[in-house]
């Protein structure tokens, strides 16, 4: 009996193939990545999934293309830099968490239509 390893990453490409140039970058840039973190020893499996719109109207309207990583949508309507995908892959794994002790302060106000604005600053 063979056993397969499960890849460390998934990272999932919704796009549309035909007119949408920013759904081909998404791709490329997820291939690139998936490169460089072998070289560091993590192993990402991308998986494109294409959608064929044949009117260039629709690829406007929709929301392609859409990146998840390991099944959270972490991207949508635009293809992610190498640095964005790469820092997004890192924060699934828990490599790059942000301690608690850096939230410096939230603070809020409320508006005139009685919804609270907050904003959190960091350290």
């Amino acid at each position: 009996m063979v056993l397969l390893e499960e890849p460390d990453i998934k990272v999932e490409v919704y796009l549309v193939l035909g007119f949408d140039e920013e759904s081909d970058k998404a791709l490329k840039v997820a291939w690139g990545v998936a490169e460089k973190m072998l070289e560091r020893g993590i192993w990402v499996v991308v998986t494109p999934s294409h959608d064929w719109l044949l009117d260039p109207m629709l690829v406007e309207a929709s929301d392609y293309p859409k990146v998840f990583v390991n099944g959270r949508l972490m991207f949508i309507g635009r293809s992610p830099t190498e640095e964005e995908l790469v820092n997004a892959i890192e924060d699934r794994l828990g490599l790059k968490t942000r301690p608690r002790s850096e939230e410096a302060a939230v603070y809020g106000s409320r508006g005139d239509e009685g919804f609270r604005e907050v904003a959190i600053a960091y350290v």
